[in-house]
């Protein structure tokens, strides 16, 4: 019995197929552009994660500044009608805050006797005063030629009232170079530009050129709008109407926005090629099947196959999530089916899931960094509290005394100082930290007309927190120890001093300060009496190392040495 050409079974599988194929064609289409959507909405969700971390430096200044200003506008109120305290309170932020160039108060009048540089000084003519004068509110402005500094730099203004009413402002000045961008862009697409500005939409500082920044900007830049008050990536046209994608990342809502640029053909590059392979797949296959029906099938199954492997391998090596295209006909075995929606369900929930462990980590780095931070301001304060009672202080032993605690409270400032600006909290440098510390003992215990050599050597030692403190304190004990009782050596040579901190293996290192014996100096200020205290602090100190504190003395010399071993916790 002949069959028709049409009774056939591959005749018919094809055409089955092919009709089958028809339909998926077009649901290809419309996940296609699903797709489409959902890449570009992950693409600008990472252009806004590294548009953050690209500002984390400056937004950290700025926090930092704006800070610093309500503490001095607090601190400064008890002083306002001492100059030189003011100055001195001013000079000393400067001081501990090097990113910073100038530090000062301007009166209602725009006359500032409180400043960093010590002269007064008229800053009625400067937009800041201007606009504080207007509007007394925080507010960040930038110039190219500061009144002051010369320089171009941001300025930071803080309100200070009392009792409701303006009795002036505190105003820093960040130099621009101290604030740039650390950009580390990942990907194909770099941003055209990244831009920081304040509320009155005036450019601060740009990573491209600044005297074009604005015109990158988008038309619409209301600060006090709820667009700009929250991290937010969006489509707009910038002022010369070319499309953009913008991503916003404010650093103070209301005052300061960091905004990067991107060209609006980079979020879509990465899903164009998927977009148009999607529209070519489906008639392909549909072609195929009618020539290989039953190899058509095999490679439609082995395919997804293929792809959902590939899919899987390349979020779990890179958590990078992108959906490829996966076509899955509706006579498809219904197991592939359920992987593909349980490995989805299971992507979205990792991927949200890890979002929100990052955001929690943030918010905790944040906090510590803040605590950290108000701790040591604090801590400044006291000790510009203690400074103050120095000078009004008539008796020579009380300012001996009052000079020490103040140098231990500094101590105390720096370790937090130095936490606040490392980037692990766990642990921080022992070298930065002791330079420092060393650096401000050395100032404020050495004589100014006194002839000494000052040697430090530190090497590069990572300590916790536990063990900075007590190390700090007992590296001011011990250095204003040396620094008071060191002697002009026999030969007439001149006196020294030498501080080190050296490694002595992978989990020990050695902190030794050393000073030359001889005729002592006639300005010691308490005669050379001691009352043991330095050295019950300093067998303190060296017992929460771990340690203890071991003398050599010569006849030329006196060494304190003190073992630390930082395998053991503190």
């Amino acid at each position: 019995m002949g069959l028709r050409f049409t009774d056939r079974l591959g005749v018919r599988v094809v055409a089955l197929l092919s009709i089958a194929l028809l339909p998926i064609g077009l649901i290809s289409l419309y996940q296609t552009s699903s797709v489409v959507e959902k890449a570009d909405a992950l693409t600008r969700a990472a252009y806004l994660g590294q548009t953050v971390a690209a500002t984390e430096r400056q937004s950290d200044l700025i926090h930092e500044g704006f800070a610093s200003a309500r503490v001095l506008g607090g601190a400064l109120m008890e002083m306002r009608d001492d100059p030189a305290a003011c100055t001195s309170l001013m000079e000393g932020f400067i001081r501990s805050h090097p990113a910073f160039i100038l530090a000062l108060f301007v009166e209602p009048s725009g006359v500032t006797r409180c400043n960093s540089r010590g002269a007064p000084a008229d800053v009625r003519s400067t937009s800041t005063f201007q606009s504080m004068l207007a509007d007394p509110r925080p507010l960040m402005k930038a110039t190219d030629s500061g009144k002051i500094t010369k320089q171009e730099v941001m300025v930071i203004a803080q309100p200070v009232f009392e009792e409701g009413r303006f009795m002036g402002f505190v105003s820093l000045s960040l130099p621009r170079a101290n604030a740039r961008f650390q950009p580390d862009f990942v990907g194909p697409a770099e941003p055209d530009d990244l831009i920081t500005i304040n509320v009155d939409g005036d450019v601060l500082l740009s990573m491209g050129d600044i005297n074009t920044a604005a015109n990158r900007l988008p038309a619409f830049r209301d600060l006090n709008s709820q667009l700009y008050r929250h991290l937010n990536p969006f489509r707009a046209q910038d002022q010369d109407g070319v499309m953009r994608v913008y991503s916003i990342a404010p650093i103070v809502p209301g005052i300061v926005v960091a905004i990067s640029v991107w060209p609006a053909e980079a979020a879509r590059n990465e899903v164009g090629l998927i977009s148009r392979s999607a529209v070519a797949f489906p008639i392909l296959m549909w072609i195929v099947s009618l020539v290989v029906a039953y190899f058509a099938v095999h490679r439609l199954v082995i395919r997804h196959i293929r792809s959902l492997r590939v899919k899987m391998r390349r979020f779990g090596a890179t958590y990078s999530y992108q959906e490829p295209g996966i076509l899955i006909a509706s006579r498809a075995p219904t197991e592939l089916i359920q992987i593909e929606e349980t490995f989805d369900n299971m992507v979205e929930r990792i991927t949200r899931d890890t979002a929100e462990l990052e955001n929690n980590l943030h918010e905790k780095n944040v906090l510590l960094k803040e605590v950290h931070h108000r701790v040591k301001n604090n801590l400044q304060l006291i000790a510009s509290i203690i400074n103050m009672e120095v000078r009004k202080a008539g008796n020579t032993e009380t300012k001996s005394t009052l000079r020490r605690i103040q140098d231990r409270v500094l101590g105390l400032a720096t370790v937090h100082s130095n936490l606040y600006h490392t980037a692990r909290l766990a642990n921080l440098r022992a070298d930065g930290l002791l330079e420092d510390i060393l650096d401000q003992v050395v100032k404020s215990a050495l004589p100014q007309d006194g002839e000494a050599d000052v040697l430090i050597e530190v090497e590069e030692v990572i300590l916790s927190p536990d063990r900075a403190v007590p190390l700090s304190l007992l590296a001011t004990e011990t250095v204003t120890n040396a620094i008071k009782y060191f002697g002009r050596p026999a030969d007439g040579s001149k006196p020294w001093i030498k501080i080190s901190l050296i490694k002595t293996g992978d989990d020990g290192c050695r902190f030794s300060v050393a000073n030359s014996k001889g005729a002592q100096r006639d300005d010691v200020e308490d005669g050379g009496s001691s009352s043991g205290l330095g050295k019950q602090l300093i067998t303190a100190f060296a017992a929460q190392l771990g340690s203890r504190a071991e003398v050599e003395e010569t006849a030329d010399s006196y060494t304190l040495n003190v073992d630390i071993d930082l395998s053991k916790p503190g």
